[in-house]
């Protein structure tokens, strides 16, 4: 069986089971008693903001839920904003990153910028786990603000600011002021790789992700990132590596850490 929970919605593709609806939903509903509402998938991402069309298999008609990750509590509308909760191990690995890189390379950790922030799973958690003065979350999607903003209070994370923009319009005010830079859009944040680096103070660290072939994970996507870098006269030093997740067929989800000076 191969779904998502996110609060109290399950989530599942037809083409990932095999197993017939009904029997699939009733070991859901066995399995997980908080479940009120399963859903079936039926499109892939779709749109600027990565969203799924959702049809209601069994229980609630709602759409709208409260997730609880790593000790934190993500308010969200499944069918409107995006959101991962495969993704919770790496969100988890990124802060205790940043700790761990604040700790070797003596960084201050004065201000951390989220690109595509969604309804703030990444910012909130680094609020909470990391000892980073000021963390600035940019989304697009008017719909994921209002949710990434009612989750700062619902946290207490008072040091998240949120901003609803594209981030090419904002990052110009951040010039070479952030410690760190997370860009979670592994299918199209390479388009804005100068914008982090120019966000990048020296010493600053990008934890930048990408998709690619199993037969070359991190290889081309090191090259475009070591090119760009050159491009805007700065020097790069790599820092760690990792293959997050599977993404469809013989494609992984990576990470590439790597500080500019």
């Amino acid at each position: 069986m191969a779904y998502d929970i996110i609060g109290s919605i399950a989530i599942y593709d037809p083409k990932e089971n095999k197993e017939d609806e009904k029997n699939l939903v009733k070991k859901i509903l066995e399995k997980h008693k908080n479940v009120k509402t399963i859903l079936r998938k039926e499109s892939g991402r779709e749109g600027e903001f990565r969203l799924r069309k959702l049809k209601l298999v069994s229980g609630e008609n709602r759409s709208v839920t409260l997730h609880k990750e790593n000790n934190c509590i993500f308010k969200l509308n499944v069918r409107k904003v995006y959101f991962s909760p495969r993704e919770g191990t790496e969100r988890m690995i990124v802060a205790e990153k940043i700790n761990e890189y604040m700790k070797n390379f003596g960084n201050s950790g004065d201000l951390a910028l989220v690109f595509f922030a969604g309804v703030g799973p990444y910012a909130i958690l680094i609020s909470k786990r990391c000892f980073v003065k000021r963390i600035v979350a940019i989304e697009k999607n008017p719909v994921a603000v209002k949710y990434l903003r009612e989750n700062i209070k619902i946290n207490k994370t008072k040091n998240v600011e949120a901003i609803c923009d594209d981030v090419r319009n904002v990052v110009k005010d951040f010039f070479k002021q952030a410690d760190f830079v997370i860009m979670p859009l592994p299918e199209s944040g390479w388009k804005y790789l100068e914008d982090a680096i120019n966000c990048l103070k020296n010493g600053g660290i990008c934890f930048f992700y990408g998709i690619s072939n199993e037969d070359n994970l991190f290889d081309n996507w090191k090259a475009l990132i070591k090119n760009t870098v050159k491009k805007l006269n700065r020097k790069i030093k790599f820092l760690d590596e990792r293959n997050v997740l599977p993404f469809g067929v013989r494609k992984f989800k990576v990470r590439i850490d790597f500080m500019v000076f």
